[in-house]
């Protein structure tokens, strides 16, 4: 993924595409260090169905590697809507993480209500982890 921007209002809300899979960032504020992450979306090429057990092994992978974050645990598993829904195991005072998986091809990240400040570093791994998650 291309460097984020310092400090750069204009482009606080990016989308690019990677061997056709698409990463939308949304952010509130960044800097040399680090970013306030508001929502962070990951898009690959579509799957065939079924993909309940797809699902359920993304789930798995996101609550087992993505710890940087913060703790986190699968609230539902909807294989009526090919959904599942992953949120923070313990909510701080500020917010939580929520976590949606669809169609096993798709993934959001986003920190409620309030932005998740993050290191550039762990914020590249984070979107590293997403797309080989998928």
């Amino acid at each position: 993924m291309d460097p984020l921007p310092d400090k750069s209002p204009d482009r606080l809300m990016y989308e690019q595409e990677t061997e056709g899979v698409k990463v939308r960032v949304e952010l509130e504020a960044a800097d040399q260090l680090a970013v306030l992450l508001k929502r962070l979306e990951v898009e690959a090429p579509s799957r065939k169905r079924p993909v309940d057990a797809i699902l359920r092994g993304q789930a798995a992978a996101i609550v087992s590697k993505v710890t940087y974050a913060g703790e986190l645990k699968v609230i539902e598993v909807d294989g009526i809507s090919d959904a599942v829904q992953i949120r923070s195991a313990k909510p701080e005072a500020d917010g939580y993480i929520e976590v949606i998986l669809r169609n096993g091809n798709f993934v959001s990240l986003e920190r409620k209500p309030a932005p998740l400040h993050i290191t550039r570093k762990d914020f590249e791994r984070l979107v590293d982890d997403l797309r080989g998650i998928l």
